[in-house]
């Protein structure tokens, strides 16, 4: 994959976070800041519930060990079951996410963050796949689903440039005169 120099990538149509973060095949993304992880759903795994109408958050001072269900999120589509990536300690929740669901659909990286685990082992984070492999492992999935992947590009790219602002040459027509 090329270096695009942006902190995301678009794979089909999700967004794809490539810096500091990890991921589990359960479409978990894992931020790390000491021995603190932060964690949440993908963009992939938001579209598979469609309009998040539910959020049930665990409690603080929770244990969770690899695959254990933290939360449960129920949108249009069905519940997701959100499993923890790593061994820990709930340290905290985000609980803007309970009364602001859909806030997980608009901004699943950022503001619709799920909890904050105190890591008990910060080298499980070794056993999650870095951004470039879950980009593969994403292709495949959409690949399976489609039959194709789409281009994988940086978010800016997706903005359009008015036709005036093209020169007239890169335009592929000539104006008849």
């Amino acid at each position: 994959m090329e270096d695009l120099g942006k902190d995301e990538v678009v794979v089909g149509r999700y967004i794809v976070k490539t810096q500091k973060y990890y991921y589990s095949k359960d479409h978990v993304w894992v931020l790390v800041k000491g021995n603190i992880a932060r964690v949440g759903i993908t963009d992939y795994a938001q579209f598979q519930v469609d309009t998040i109408e539910e959020i049930k958050l665990p409690s603080i001072s929770d244990y969770f060990e690899p695959q254990d269900v933290i939360c449960r999120i129920e949108g249009l589509k069905g519940m997701f079951e959100v499993l923890s990536p790593i061994t820990g300690t709930v340290e905290n929740t985000n609980s803007y996410v309970e009364d602001n669901p859909t806030i997980v659909n608009e901004d699943p990286y950022e503001e619709g963050w799920l909890v904050e685990i105190r890591m008990s082992d910060p080298l499980e984070i070794e056993d999650l796949m870095s951004p470039d492999d879950y980009i593969e492992y994403l292709e495949e999935i959409i690949r399976e689903e489609t039959g194709s992947i789409g281009i994988i590009h940086s978010p800016d790219i997706l903005e359009e440039e008015p036709l005036e602002d093209i020169p007239e040459d890169e335009l592929g027509y000539e104006e008849e005169h």
